[in-house]
């Protein structure tokens, strides 16, 4: 399946100068069945293998956290059930838990304002919202989630960060497109924060969904929803779709991030076609054992796959705070830690962005 791509811009006041700036959204699709792929995506049908009661590494609180909440506003049709919702909690608490960035909250008051807007969540191809006078907490991201029968089988999801149009003073206005990240503001950007973004499910897929994602049991012919929902939330916090993720991919298809460079031995990534996703060959390390990159632009059946330490250290290139480049899954912590919201979008077996 050939990736495509969708554009849209986003006013955004800098110093009191109004400037476009485009916002990107990624998919990843999945391989049910061998098929005959274009040369853009290379993709290549892996065989499954179950691994039983695998114990991967757990996440434990730091002092100080990004709180991703997810968002079921826009689930009209009632798609995310409770185990659904539980995964993406255990989803929210991985990112919550691993990425100590300090964001400056939104709040939209009197002159100062911020229009929130987003690719609908019912129908990311064929509409977008707007969210007047929209305010976020100190730390959160919000990503509204939905569900869609997509056109192609082939399609999981997909999602990306939001956009949003400012009024009022530079100083408001700064703070409320950077959440405080001055990297955010150069004119080659070096970091990354927005209010949040959303995430949209394929609505006929056969899901399997995880009651507890830290063990993994045998789910032949389903795509897991874990696997899918941390992709887009990778993409959701800028992997193929940030300024400043584009700030270090050469004209080459390759990525050239100081961190992730260094840790594949000083060779700068390969990257797939549209340069929103890793190349199917490229291999990091989760738990130390090695595994395709979580964001490769597509995922197989009755497959898991977790954030490697490359994945991880794209984050970190982009501008986010990252604890830990093993982290896998979470241990739950209720009495510390809330829902958080995630998401970018995954496809059946291709990748698309959102430029």
């Amino acid at each position: 399946m050939r990736p495509s791509g969708r554009a849209a811009t986003g006013w955004c006041l800098r110093d009191g100068v109004r400037t476009a700036r485009a916002i990107r959204h990624a998919t990843v699709t999945g391989c049910a069945i061998p098929f005959a792929q274009p040369e853009e995506t290379a993709l290549k049908i892996r065989s499954s293998v179950a691994v039983s009661a695998t114990l991967l590494a757990v996440l434990v609180p730091s002092a100080h956290a990004v709180e991703v909440v997810f968002d079921y506003s826009y689930d009209s049709v009632g798609f995310f059930t409770a185990d659904k919702r539980a995964v993406l909690n255990q989803v929210a608490q991985v990112f919550s838990l691993n990425l100590t960035d300090t964001l400056t909250a939104i709040t939209s008051s009197g002159g100062n304002r911020m229009d929130a807007e987003l690719y609908n969540p019912q129908d990311p191809f064929g509409s977008t919202l707007k969210i007047n006078d929209f305010s976020v907490a100190e730390d959160e991201l919000r990503v509204f989630v939905g569900s869609q029968t997509f056109a192609s089988a082939q399609t999981l999801g997909v999602g990306g960060p939001g956009f949003a149009s400012f009024s009022g003073s530079s100083s408001f206005v700064n703070a409320a497109f950077s959440r405080g990240q001055a990297g955010a503001l150069l004119s080659e950007p070096s970091d990354f924060a927005s209010w949040g973004g959303s995430i949209t499910f394929g609505r006929t897929v056969s899901w399997y969904v995880d009651s507890d994602v830290r063990t993994l049991e045998s789910f032949t012919g389903q795509f897991d929803f874990y696997t899918v929902a941390m992709h887009e939330m990778a993409h959701v916090l800028g992997f193929g779709t940030a300024d400043s993720w584009f700030t270090d991919v050469s004209g080459t298809h390759t990525y050239v991030g100081a961190q992730t460079t260094a840790l594949n031995g000083g060779v700068p990534v390969a990257l797939q076609g549209t340069d929103a996703h890793f190349a199917t060959s490229v291999n990091g390390l989760a738990e130390g054992v090695s595994q395709q990159a979580l964001l490769a632009p597509s995922i197989n059946p009755g497959r898991r796959k977790y954030m490697t330490d490359l994945d991880w250290a794209a984050l970190d290139d982009i501008g986010w705070e990252v604890a830990s480049l093993q982290a896998t899954v979470p241990v739950p912590e209720p009495r510390t830690w809330a829902l958080m919201l995630g998401g970018i979008m995954l496809i059946g077996a291709a990748a698309r962005r959102r430029a």
